[in-house]
């Protein structure tokens, strides 16, 4: 139960134990090709869009996703609510941009939209980066005016959204919402092993790639050449800038039509209810979350404090006494442990988690109601007929 590598279907890991198929064969090149069409289809975009797919992590598709579209002397809004988006800070330090910050003051909080758009006001930024769910702290951004504000009053800036987790978990609606280039990973919930980038552009995007000519990034990343190897899957023709994951895009294939098949609309009520049980189970507990407004509660990734007696790693070990795995905290100096609910995750899944998070604290000394956590829970679950 981390926040990825999350659970997999059986049908989406024999997929990566199939016969390895020639990456220019004409079985290979369809799959390719309809796992770029259903990419498109799970954040609502339509052919005018691009898809890319790299071997690598989501860290790679961050990197991607902001190098190819600087100049030097660009200046750049970074809009940080936890550890992830300060990586975004980090990273982009190695390039000869001007970045600005906005920061929350304390984990658990975010930044609100209006002190977004009052920056945005103030300078002219060739991108804006934002992480839709930062995972060290279960706090989940606000895109949908953000983006329709960028799109009609900054045509200078680029909006990059990090959406590793919540691509396929939340809702997320990348053209309404005025959203210029998106990214991901492939092992959170879109419940594949990890190891694939994902990329979403724009028909802005692609323009400013036309002007950056992605001169800064590093060559392996270089979006221009990906492109065109995208197009000619789309239209069924090989093409080679480097090897692809053959047997993980299969997963992906498989992995997205079991998606489309459940349906975007019910898959997100699924990850919300199933979160808000989880969150109302963990406070029947007595706990803490550390996302300190429900409202802006991620549905893919809960963080959650521990009492002050109780060490992090101590927890840990009594979770996994009990066959559940779940993470620390990324902040060195908080008490608090990660729980992911994302993919296929279901409430027997939630339920089991509350259960041994119950009986190790109960173990390490805390005075705890046993089953106070899982009547909670169950109270929603039910009502919400889970």
């Amino acid at each position: 139960m981390i926040p990825g590598p999350t659970l997999f279907e059986p049908s989406v890991l024999r997929e990566l134990s199939v016969t390895t198929l020639s990456h220019t064969s004409k079985e290979f090149i369809q799959i390719f090709n309809e796992t770029l069409k259903n990419l498109r289809k799970i954040v609502f975009v339509d052919e005018n869009y691009k898809t890319v797919i790299l071997a690598g992590s989501g860290t790679l598709a961050m990197e991607t996703s902001t190098t190819n579209f600087i100049k030097s002397g660009d200046k750049i809004l970074v809009v940080s609510n936890g550890y992830f988006g300060d990586r975004m800070i980090e990273l982009l330090s190695r390039y000869p941009v001007k970045v600005d910050i906005l920061k929350v003051n304390e984990p658990g909080s975010r930044v609100e939209t209006e002190k977004i758009l009052e920056k945005l006001d103030e300078e002219k930024y060739s991108l804006i980066t934002v992480t839709h769910v930062d995972t060290s702290t279960g706090v989940k951004q606000e895109l949908k005016s953000l983006g329709e504000e960028v799109k009609k009053h900054h045509d200078e800036t680029l909006l990059v959204v990090d959406g590793v987790c919540s691509v396929a978990g939340e809702e997320l609606y990348m053209k309404d919402w005025g959203i210029d280039v998106l990214f991901t990973g492939s092992q959170k919930a879109l419940g594949v092993p990890p190891g694939l980038a994902m990329i979403w552009l724009s028909p802005k995007a692609l323009e400013k790639l036309k002007e950056t000519k992605s001169t800064l990034t590093p060559y392996y990343m270089d979006l221009n050449r990906w492109i065109k190897v995208m197009e000619a899957h789309e239209e069924l023709k090989p093409a080679y800038f480097a090897t692809p994951a053959v047997n993980l895009i299969m997963a992906l294939n498989k992995s997205l039509k079991l998606i489309l098949e459940e349906g975007m609309d019910k898959r997100f009520r699924r990850h919300k209810t199933l979160s808000k049980a989880f969150r109302a189970g963990i406070r029947g507990i007595g706990l803490n979350v550390m996302a300190k407004n429900e409202d802006y509660a991620a549905s893919t990734v809960t963080a959650i404090h521990l009492p002050q007696n109780i060490e992090v790693q101590q927890f840990l070990a009594e979770m996994q006494k009990r066959n559940i795995i779940v993470a620390g905290g990324l902040y060195p100096n908080i008490k608090y442990f990660r729980v992911g609910h994302m993919g296929p995750v279901n409430a027997n899944d939630i339920l089991a988690t509350i259960g041994a998070i119950e009986r190790s604290l109960h173990k390490l000394g805390t005075p705890i109601e046993l089953g106070k956590g899982l009547t909670e829970a169950q109270k929603i679950l039910t009502k919400e007929d889970m």
